[in-house]
């Protein structure tokens, strides 16, 4: 439609005429509304409030819109070029672990200590690699004293000096070890207590200082060894070992000792099935000596025993079940018997690392030796009964774990019987009649037997404090039951012990142990003119604690320097009856590691 200049003009009067004529229509309005009344308009409701319904939101709601629903189709287009850039990333270094470097091992170690009363202490190790498989090790051990103990009668000296050489091979399933070695040992017989003999008016002074006047105290000990073993990858045959000693002295005593032993493994799901075999053979003499002109001391034992048993592991129990038998002929007198025992052990894990608790049963038949019984007290004489210990049983039960990460324990309760136990006591001294020998002046042991059972109680804790120092305490009460004699002899109730160890610094290190052991008792017989055997009595060797301190310092990492204090509480007590041990030692040296 076109409209013209006239037709917009009557057009613009229009609308304001009518816009002036709505205008007053409105202020006339208004003014006749201020005529109207007023009026109060009041409502009354009860107030009762309702509750609705609460719903959850969805917070993944639901849409039906199935135009929603559909997935889009989305086409694009890369549009790429290349953009030059100067950016040079400069080279990083990775960052880690700062790992402390281990210390240098060396193949050979030597020690060499020397102290007061004479003693010097040597020690010596080395290894040759002959190839990739074989390595050549040797062993040399010295420990020796010239003696000087107070109010000692007799020379009282001492030497012990062990050889050793090993070869070991490790071939593609199975390795194998040969072993050679010798042993030297000198132990006088130098106690001989004055008291027996002038308190009990025996003796006088003078007469007791010609009876020992002629005695050579001298016991020399000898000892060859020889040795092999096996030990399979693959197999039934786990391992097997084989060790033969001949053992002499120098009063005419031989001795010659053979033990085999095969071990077997099977697996058998998931039990592992273990056999075990035994061969010991022990024969020996002592010399010609003859008691009571009839009955030599020639002993002769062969022991074959067999010991099956089963491994069980089921998450917090492990158990193992088995027994052993032991079949013994005695060569000498033909009294073969035969022997079986328990094998048998259990532990449950009630709270992992922290609390475990185990019990079990064994027992076994210990072949006693003159090597044996000569380790454990030197001044034996060689006038022995040589039998085995029938172990019959040892039944025990603890627990183990730790406090904290740091504290660890360990308690056990026992009771054991033991059959033919070996006990040492002095042996019968004679005073006035016929020709003594050197170890027949009340200056040696031997051995009794006894049935003890004994009921015993152990515990031990262990804190690693740092990775500088360290602490172990043990100790462990018996009480014992003899079948024959009063006591049992030498053997004391209690004993106790504490280890510690303390790097105080890159070049300087310490070590502490203190051992105790309580009263023991030792039986008295002398031997008068007709030869009867008469007891005088026992004595009783008072408790004693011997405390050893030794300290180090490092040079480098091949040589270092020591000294050494033991027995640091100077107390001159007695191991054995009459055998008071040297006061206070004092001992300096140096060790060097280096390699071939």
């Amino acid at each position: 439609m076109i409209l013209n200049r006239k037709t917009n003009l009557s057009l613009f009067k229009y609308l304001i005429f009518t816009a002036f004529i709505f205008g007053a229509n409105t202020i006339l309005a208004q003014e006749d509304s201020t005529e109207i009344d007023t009026e109060k308009l009041i409502i009354v409701k009860a107030y009762s409030p309702t509750v609705s319904d609460a719903f959850k939101v969805k917070q993944k709601p639901t849409l039906n819109d199935s135009s929603l629903l559909q997935k889009k189709k989305v086409s694009y287009d890369i549009f790429s070029f290349p953009v030059a850039s100067t950016f040079t990333p400069t080279k990083g270094r990775a960052s880690g672990i700062q790992r402390k470097a281990l210390p240098r091992t060396y193949q050979n170690y030597a020690s060499l200590g020397v102290g007061n009363y004479g003693n010097v202490n040597a020690q010596f190790f080395s290894t040759v690699n002959l190839n990739n498989t074989d390595e050549l090790s040797f062993e040399l051990l010295h420990n020796s004293s010239q003696g000087g103990i107070d109010e000692v009668q007799l020379d009282d000296k001492f030497y012990n000096t062990q050889l050793g050489v090993d070869y070991r091979a490790q071939k593609s399933n199975f390795s194998w070890t040969a072993n050679f070695g010798v042993e030297h040992q000198i132990y006088n017989w130098y106690g001989v207590p004055e008291s027996p003999f002038i308190e009990n008016g025996m003796l006088q002074q003078n007469q007791f200082d010609d009876f020992i006047g002629g005695v050579d105290p001298k016991h020399s000990f000898y000892a060859v060894n020889l040795g092999a073993g096996i030990d399979m990858e693959s197999g039934i045959l786990d391992d097997a070992d084989l060790q033969y000693r001949r053992f002499l002295d120098n009063n005419s005593s031989g001795e010659n000792h053979v033990v085999i032993k095969p071990h077997f493994q099977f697996q058998t799901g998931m039990e592992v099935i273990d056999a075990d075999f035994s061969l010991d053979f022990v024969n020996g003499s002592f010399g010609d000596y003859i008691l009571n002109n009839e009955y030599n001391l020639n002993y002769s034992f062969f022991n074959i025993g067999f010991a099956p048993s089963i491994k069980i592991n089921r998450d917090e129990l492990a158990l193992k079940l088995g027994g052993k038998v032991v079949y013994s002929i005695d060569g000498e007198y033909d009294q073969n018997q035969f022997y079986v025992y328990p094998k048998i052990s259990a532990s449950y894990r009630l709270a992992g690392d922290y609390f475990t608790l185990y019990a079990g049963a064994n027992g076994d038949l210990e072949q006693n030796t003159y090597y044996s019984f000569a380790q454990k007290n030197p001044f034996l004489s060689p006038t022995l009964y040589i039998s085995p210990t029938n172990k019959q049983y040892n039944v025990y039960a603890g627990a183990k774990g730790k406090f904290t990460e740091k504290l660890a324990y360990d308690v056990k309760a026992s009771y054991k019987s033991e059959g033919n136990k070996a006990l040492f006591t002095h042996n019968r001294s004679g005073t006035t009649y016929g020709e003594l020998e050197n170890y027949e002046h009340f200056n040696s042991f031997f051995v009794l037997y006894d049935d003890i059972k004994t009921i015993g109680i152990s515990g031990e804790l262990n804190y690693q404090a740092t990775e500088k120092l360290a602490l172990r305490l043990g100790a462990k009460y018996r009480s014992f039951d003899t079948e024959n004699q009063e006591e049992a002899w030498n053997i004391p109730n209690w004993e106790a012990s504490l280890n510690a160890d303390f790097k105080i610094s890159e070049k300087w290190f310490a070590g502490a142990s203190v051992f105790a052991k309580g009263e023991r008792k030792d039986i008295i017989y002398f031997s008068t003119e007709n030869q009867a055997s008469n007891q005088i009595g026992q004595v009783s060797l008072d408790a004693f604690v011997d405390a050893n301190l030794r300290v180090g310092y490092k040079i480098n990492s091949r040589l270092s320097l020591f000294v050494r204090g033991n027995n640091l509480i100077g107390e001159n007590y007695e191991r054995w009856y009459g055998y008071p041990v040297q006061g206070i030692q004092a001992m300096g040296g140096a060790s060097y590691q280096f390699n071939w």
